[in-house]
């Protein structure tokens, strides 16, 4: 699967977190922090919008390895590890649960703002970099940032995975008891 130009995926990434944000602004506080409306699990929007900014920040640190010549750990303690990716999740989502919802969003808008300045700065010949250590899964840097924030099939556009729970959980809030 082709990976997305720089300029595609800050498209797909804004286009993403604004539809996110944009059916959150519409949740009172308390509907917003409700577990067990996301997703057919006990995940709330609050949860949501923190494993979301959590695999931000993973590419922002992932970046940073990238750079420093190291293996990101995305590649050895999330993508390799015993649970993986699911254990992940749940682990930091459980973290993300102490922190208040207004945290949550401000940590969301900060990591996102972070990683998409990131993004823009690059150069073209840095995104599409090889890696600068032995054994890489990923071969360039953008394949490696396109599967942190991706989803099945689609680079960079995990936010997508998410929004249907999200907006039918917001729409059940819109219809009368």
């Amino acid at each position: 699967m082709a990976v997305p130009s720089r300029e595609d995926a800050v498209r797909i990434l804004d286009d993403g977190h604004g539809q996110i944000h944009s059916l959150v602004e519409r949740l009172t506080e308390q509907d917003f922090e409700r577990t067990a409306t996301i997703g057919g699990g006990d995940w709330s929007a609050r949860d949501l919008v923190g494993h979301l900014t959590t695999w931000e920040e993973v590419a922002i640190e992932a970046l940073e390895e990238w750079r420093a010549g190291t293996v990101p750990s995305a590649e050895t303690d999330i993508f390799e590890i015993d649970g993986g990716i699911d254990a992940f999740n749940a682990r930091t989502v459980e973290g993300k649960r102490r922190l208040s919802g207004p945290r949550v969003r401000q940590a969301s808008q900060r990591a996102h703002a972070t990683l998409v300045a990131e993004i823009e700065a690059m150069s073209d010949a840095e995104w599409h970099s090889p890696a600068p250590y032995v054994g890489a899964r990923r071969r360039h840097l953008s394949e490696l940032l396109g599967s942190i924030l991706g989803a099945p099939k689609r680079p960079f556009g995990h936010a997508f995975a998410h929004l249907g729970d999200l907006q039918a959980f917001v729409e059940s809030l819109d219809q009368p008891p």
